[in-house]
């Protein structure tokens, strides 16, 4: 079954990402403060629906596709957009359409940021804005997953996870603040709090068609982990698990009641929102900078003008990137280990001595 009214918390996170990282930029570009857009809604939850998700969404899938499947999968789902996106912005530096920190000035883009590679804080200039660091995370997080899908099986999967999830929650008791790098270590990645949305998602799949008569219990309890928790959780780990909780718990609710169709035009465009979460950034400082030259500074048009160039640029380069996903995923099914063994046969016979004497 695919839960298509994940599309509609899909767009919400991503938008909510947007205005949040317009109201960051705005006061420092064009002397403007939206304070409303750094609300903690908008500043805490975003990232935390994403990864609930996408935990959700991929022990679905890991139903249906063995784990070396699944891992081609993720990798045609994140690395080509991702590619794309990084190009864009590289070229927007070299047009100097931004200059945060001079970045117009890159050259070359490190092949660790190519690989979004947990290489530590600091490790590269990221071109994104920094949004990377939640790609890195998603990246290890999908090879985790099919890895326990290896060990444990379908079965044994919800039980890894909760164990994994475990020691996180032991790891903040016995040592706060450990791995808790936004931009993670490939040493410390495992034991970083960050994941803990992403694991609790897994489990809200395991309950997906579980206690559906209960939804009126569990909407105030979320409404209460979003509205009423964050002002009295001042821990930074603790208060990311406790969006991570209140992210699964919309998740799971979102699965509760009937599913819009395929075609409804809003789940659609949930579609977009890689795309629009990937370039959103580049495009919202274009607005600025430029904003800020011509000497609109302590004008709201400017501000309003970075979030329709954001929103609307965003889901269009969005619907590029889900149309090459389109043509890429085919090559999920693809007898890429046939076409390989094939390929070292050709070899072989082309290097061998009866071979060459052809």
């Amino acid at each position: 079954m695919r839960y298509t009214n994940i599309q509609f918390l899909r767009a919400a996170a991503a938008g909510g990402v947007v205005l949040h990282h317009l109201g960051c930029h705005a006061p420092a570009l064009v002397g403007v403060d939206p304070a409303g857009l750094r609300h903690v809604l908008l500043a805490g939850f975003p990232v935390p629906l994403f990864f609930a998700v996408s935990g959700f969404v991929l022990t679905g899938a890991l139903q249906s596709a063995p784990p070396g499947r699944f891992l081609v999968a993720r990798f045609l789902r994140l690395y080509p957009g991702y590619w794309l996106a990084v190009l864009g912005a590289v070229v927007l530096m070299r047009l100097r359409a931004f200059t945060e920190y001079d970045r117009w000035l890159i050259r070359f883009v490190d092949a660790t940021e190519l690989a979004l590679w947990p290489a530590g804080p600091g490790r590269c200039p990221y071109v994104l804005g920094g949004v990377e660091w939640s790609l890195i995370y998603e990246v290890f997080l999908s090879a985790a997953l099919a890895g326990l899908a290896l060990v444990g099986g379908r079965r044994g999967l919800p039980w890894l996870a909760g164990g994994w999830l475990a020691v996180l929650v032991g790891k903040m008791i016995l040592w706060p603040g450990y791995a808790f790098d936004m931009f993670p270590h490939w040493t410390t990645i495992a034991l970083s709090p960050h994941s803990v949305p992403f694991l609790l998602g897994v489990l809200a799949y395991q309950v997906r068609d579980r206690g559906r008569r209960l939804w009126w219990a569990v909407l105030p309890a979320v409404a209460g982990l979003l509205l009423v928790a964050p002002a009295r959780v001042a821990d930074p780990e603790w208060h990311w698990c406790n969006w991570g909780l209140a992210a699964a718990g919309v998740v799971w609710l979102a699965a509760q009641f009937r599913q819009v169709g395929p075609d409804n035009r809003l789940a659609r465009a949930g579609d977009w929102t890689y795309g629009l979460y990937l370039i959103h950034n580049p495009l919202v400082l274009a607005v600025l900078y430029a904003a800020a030259r011509l000497g609109w500074a302590g004008r709201w048009e400017p501000v309003w003008l970075a979030g329709l160039v954001g929103l609307a640029g965003g889901l269009l380069f969005g619907r590029l990137e889900a149309a090459v996903h389109a043509r890429l995923r085919p090559l999920v099914k693809a007898d890429v280990g046939g076409w390989a063994r094939g390929l070292a046969r050709r070899v072989v016979r082309l290097t061998s001595p009866s071979g060459r004497s052809r």
